[in-house]
């Protein structure tokens, strides 16, 4: 069954930047060119919008987030198949003492991603345990090369 796919924040950062490992993931991927568009968590909207300004980002590179935004479908964090998803996960992790617990963000992005039956790109080692439910497909990412850890 071929799956949309949702970008972590990691993945959206790297295609803003049009770093290397873009282009890696872009090649594997086809996000341009999927019969889906790329969703996006509504949460890492906000984490994008919190690092530029962290890292005063100039009108160009803002112009480009706001570019590529328009390339994606936002998931609202507010629909109760991701509220669901939402608490399922988080006390999945904390009974099992898993680190994503702790990142409140990282278990939004990861209940969308259930909710919408969707791919998760991440180059967030923190997504690792979850590859072993047979409801949830997440792809780790080498943050260096772009390519999937085994």
């Amino acid at each position: 069954m071929d799956r949309p796919h949702l970008l972590d924040t990691n993945i959206l950062l790297h295609w803003v930047r049009g770093s290397r490992q873009s282009d890696v993931i872009e090649r594997q991927y086809k996000l341009s060119n999927s019969q889906f568009r790329p969703l996006i968590c509504e949460v890492s909207l906000g984490e994008m919008r919190t690092f530029a300004r962290s890292v005063k980002w100039g009108p160009a590179k803002i112009e480009r987030l706001r570019r590529v935004e328009q390339q994606l479908t936002v998931v609202d964090i507010s629909d109760p198949r991701v509220l669901d998803g939402y608490a399922e996960l988080s006390t999945m992790a904390k009974q099992s003492g898993l680190a994503i617990f702790n990142a409140k963000n990282d278990l939004w992005i990861a209940a969308a991603a259930l909710a919408t039956r969707s791919q998760l790109l991440t180059m967030d080692r923190d997504f690792l345990p979850l590859r072993n439910r047979a409801d949830f497909v997440v792809t780790v990412l080498d943050a260096g090369s772009g390519l999937p850890l085994p």
